[in-house]
C-alpha cells in the first residue's frame, strides 16, 4: 500500500465553506472514500477560512458575503510552523489536521504573524487573488510546502497526487532534487480536470523573481510557464476525469492520457428520506454501491409517494429561501440548475428564448429554479443574473434564485427536482459530477453531449440528450443547441405530464445504471490499481 498525498487547492468538507464547485467536491469525496475503503490518503489544501463567496439578492443588487469560519472548531493544530525559502522572501504557515480514522486532511493557514499582510491572507479565500503575483505565490505555496510539510513532519510519500496544476510546482522541485525526469515520474500522477481555465501559466520574469526554473524545464514549455504542459512530462500517470475530456485534452496539447471517470461519495449526497428507501429496498448499498443495480426492485408507489414529499420539501424551501418573482407551487414542474455558475455552463440557457420559455410554460405549467455561487469577479454571470432579475418582473412564469451553496441545499434541490439540466458548451466539460448526485436522488436529467454523461447516459432510457457532440473547442454549437434543447424539453415535459410512468421507469433507470459506477468507491479504486501502484 503505498503513501499517497492527495494535493488540492479545495475541498468540501462536510459542513465548511471550502470549496467552490467540482473540484473540491470530487477531492472531499475521494478522500472520505480512501477511508471508507481503508487505503488512507494524505489530503493537502489551504484552509481558506474566508470560504469562496456566497450571495444575497437585496433590492435586486446582487450583495457579496464572506462565508468565515474558525478553524478551531473543526481542526486540531498541529504545534510546529513550518516554512518556504522563495528568492526574496520566507513565507510561514501552521497546518490544521482533519484526521477521518484513516485518511488525514492538511490545511496550510498562513495567517501568522510571522507573515507580511498580504502573506497572512493568502490561505484566506479561495481563488481570490488581486494579480498575477499573488496566484503565484498560492501555487508555490502548495507545492514546495507539500513537500516542506511532509519532510519535516516525518512523513515520507510514496506517491504525490497533483489534482488541477496549482500545486505544480511540487515537480519543479523534485526535478531540481533529483535532476532525473525518471525519478520525478516514479512520484507525481497528475489529474487534469478541465479544458483551459483550470491550467495555471506565468509570465518567466515574474516566476524568476520568486523562484529559479531550470533550463531543462523550461525548454518544456518556452514562452511562458505552463504548470500543466510541465506536468504532462513530469509526470508518470496522467489522467483526464473521461473518455471524452480525454480525446479533447489528446487534440489541445497533443499529449496521450489515459482517464479515470469522476465519481460522487454516495454516502453523503443522497437525501434522508431517499435513504430511507434504499435502507428498505436495497439492503446493503452504504458499503456497495453496486446494490443501486436493483433499484427496479424498489416499490413504485412507495418511490412516488416520497419523491413527492422531497418535491413539497424543496418547493417549501425555495419559497423561504429564494429571490424569486412567484410563488413556487406544487402543480407546476420544477426544473432546476444546481452548480458553479460560469459561462461555458450555460445556466441561463433556459431563458434564452423568451418566447420559446412562456409557450412551454403556457403549454406544461413550469417554474425554474437557478441555484449555484460564483467567482467574485466573473462580471459575465454577474450580468447575466442581473439581466435575469430584470426580466423576472416581466413573467408569469415563477423563476428563482439561489446564489450560494452547500450539503444539505444540494439533498434537498437534487432530490426535489422534477427535471436537472445539465448543459455545459461541448467540448468544455471535463466531467461534471452533478447530474450523478442528481441520479442518487432519482431525479433525471436532460444533457447536453458533453463529459461523463455520454458514458452511460442512454437517450429516453436513463435521461435525455440534445445537441450537437462538438469536439472543437473552436467551435461554437449555441445556436443549434438551443433550438434541440427547447424542442427536447418539450418532449420531456409531454412525458412528466401525460406519460408519468415512463418518467418513473427513466428515474429508476437512472438509479439503477448511474449508482453503481459513477461513484467514488470505484473511482478511488482505479487511481490505486492505475495510478498508486
Amino acid at each position: 500500500m503505498k503513501k499517497v498525498a492527495f494535493i488540492s487547492q479545495e475541498f468540501a468538507i462536510d459542513k465548511l465553506p471550502t470549496y467552490a464547485g467540482g473540484l473540491g467536491i470530487l477531492a472531499g469525496d475521494l478522500f472520505y472514500s480512501s477511508n471508507d475503503l481503508k487505503y488512507p490518503i494524505y489530503g493537502v489544501t489551504f484552509v481558506n477560512k474566508n470560504g469562496y463567496g456566497k450571495y444575497e439578492i437585496k433590492n435586486k443588487e446582487i450583495v457579496y458575503e464572506e462565508e468565515n469560519y474558525d478553524p478551531l472548531e473543526y481542526f486540531l493544530e498541529i504545534e510546529d510552523k513550518f516554512h518556504i525559502d522563495l528568492k526574496d522572501k520566507r513565507i510561514y504557515f501552521k497546518v490544521w489536521q482533519y484526521p477521518l480514522s484513516h485518511s488525514k486532511l492538511f490545511l496550510f493557514d498562513t495567517d501568522l504573524q510571522e507573515n507580511d499582510p498580504s502573506i497572512r491572507k493568502l490561505t484566506g479565500r479561495l481563488y481570490y487573488e488581486e494579480n498575477e503575483e499573488e496566484k503565484l505565490l498560492k501555487d508555490l505555496l502548495l507545492g514546495l510546502g507539500a513537500l516542506e510539510f511532509f519532510e519535516n513532519y516525518g512523513i515520507e510519500i510514496d506517491k504525490y497526487h497533483l489534482n488541477e496544476s496549482h500545486g505544480g510546482f511540487l515537480a519543479v522541485e523534485l526535478y531540481k532534487k533529483y535532476r532525473d525526469i525518471n525519478k520525478v515520474k516514479e512520484k507525481v500522477v497528475f489529474t487534469t480536470h478541465s479544458i483551459i481555465a483550470g491550467h495555471d501559466s506565468f509570465d518567466y520574469n515574474l516566476v524568476e523573481k520568486y523562484y529559479d526554473i531550470p533550463g531543462e524545464i523550461r525548454n518544456i514549455s518556452p514562452n511562458r510557464l505552463s504548470l500543466t504542459k510541465i506536468l504532462f512530462e513530469l509526470s508518470g500517470f496522467v489522467n483526464a476525469v473521461s473518455y471524452k475530456h480525454k480525446i479533447v485534452t489528446e487534440s489541445v496539447y497533443n499529449k496521450k492520457l489515459d482517464y479515470v471517470t469522476n465519481g460522487v461519495y454516495h454516502l453523503r449526497w443522497i437525501n434522508k428520506k431517499i435513504e430511507y428507501l434504499y435502507d428498505t429496498y436495497l439492503h446493503g448499498w452504504r458499503n456497495e454501491p453496486g446494490k443501486f443495480a436493483y433499484a427496479q426492485s424498489i416499490n413504485r408507489k412507495e418511490f412516488i409517494k416520497v419523491k413527492n414529499v422531497v418535491r413539497k420539501d424543496l418547493i417549501d424551501y425555495i419559497n423561504v429561501n429564494s429571490y424569486s418573482n412567484k410563488e413556487f407551487k406544487d402543480d407546476r414542474v420544477l426544473i432546476s440548475v444546481k452548480r458553479r455558475l460560469t459561462e461555458y455552463k450555460r445556466f441561463h440557457m433556459l431563458l434564452w428564448r423568451l418566447e420559446k420559455f412562456e409557450e412551454l410554460d403556457k403549454k406544461y405549467k413550469i417554474q425554474f429554479l437557478l441555484s449555484g455561487s460564483f467567482h467574485p469577479k466573473d462580471e459575465f454571470v454577474k450580468n447575466t443574473i442581473r439581466w435575469i432579475l430584470d426580466i423576472m418582473s416581466t413573467l408569469n412564469t415563477p423563476i428563482g434564485l439561489i446564489l450560494n451553496r452547500g450539503y444539505e441545499q444540494e439533498r434537498t434541490i437534487l432530490a426535489g427536482t422534477d427535471i436537472f439540466l445539465h448543459i455545459p458548451r461541448p467540448p468544455f466539460e471535463a466531467s461534471g459530477t452533478s447530474w450523478m448526485r442528481a441520479a442518487l436522488n432519482g431525479t433525471p436529467t436532460l444533457f447536453s453531449r458533453d463529459g461523463s454523461p455520454l458514458e452511460i447516459i442512454i437517450d429516453d432510457y436513463n435521461g435525455w440528450f440534445f445537441g450537437e457532440n462538438n469536439y472543437d473547442i473552436n467551435k461554437n454549437t449555441d445556436d443549434k443547441d438551443v433550438e434541440d434543447f427547447y424542442n427536447k424539453l418539450d418532449y420531456v415535459l409531454n412525458i412528466f405530464r401525460n406519460n408519468y410512468d415512463k418518467y418513473i421507469d427513466v428515474s429508476l433507470n437512472a438509479i439503477r445504471t448511474v449508482g453503481p459506477l459513477f461513484n467514488t468507491y470505484r473511482c478511488f479504486e482505479e487511481y490505486i490499481s492505475k495510478a498508486y501502484v
